[in-house]
């Protein structure tokens, strides 16, 4: 099977590198497009103490939450450009994407309205509570998304 259209999704983890690789090399291989996915989560915050009944503090928070999200774009902006530059310079055509809010989703969103038919995704190898608590985005891309998918696992050193 030929892939076309390659998403590698890569969260801020050391992994990351790797799991872009491989999907440049895949990219290589069946001369397909890439897009490099990335999704800026939105960290929960406290909204007031018991005592702040009429959410005094909710603009304040807001605020806050506003200007962690706009650090984050310009970071992952400058971050994405070595990823870009590397791909390049393997020969492989790349664009880029990121989304605000929950990764799993904007996976699902990404891929079908790119039209790729190969998700790339990493595995964080929580443990089996860990994932049973906090769920695992690889999971829900591989019952959720219409297309191929491979999960990567940097192998330990």
């Amino acid at each position: 099977m030929d892939y076309q259209k390659i998403l590698v999704s890569i969260d801020r983890t050391p992994q990351a590198e790797f799991v872009f690789r491989q999907g440049v090399e895949l990219a290589k291989l069946y001369e397909s497009q890439l897009k490099l996915f990335h999704c800026i989560s939105v960290s929960p915050m406290i909204l007031g103490s018991p005592g702040d009944l009429y959410g005094q503090r909710l603009n304040q928070v807001a605020q806050i939450q506003h200007e962690l999200i706009d650090q984050e774009i310009n970071e992952v902006s400058g971050w994405f450009s070595t990823f870009i530059s590397y791909a390049q310079q393997q020969g492989v055509t790349i664009e880029t994407e990121y989304q605000v809010g929950e990764a799993g989703y904007w996976i699902r969103e990404t891929t079908q309205k790119w039209g790729a038919d190969l998700v790339i995704v990493g595995r964080r190898n929580r443990s089996e509570l860990a994932e049973l608590f906090l769920g695992s985005v690889s999971n829900y891309v591989v019952h959720h998304v219409k297309c191929s998918v491979l999960i990567v696992q940097q192998p330990e050193n």
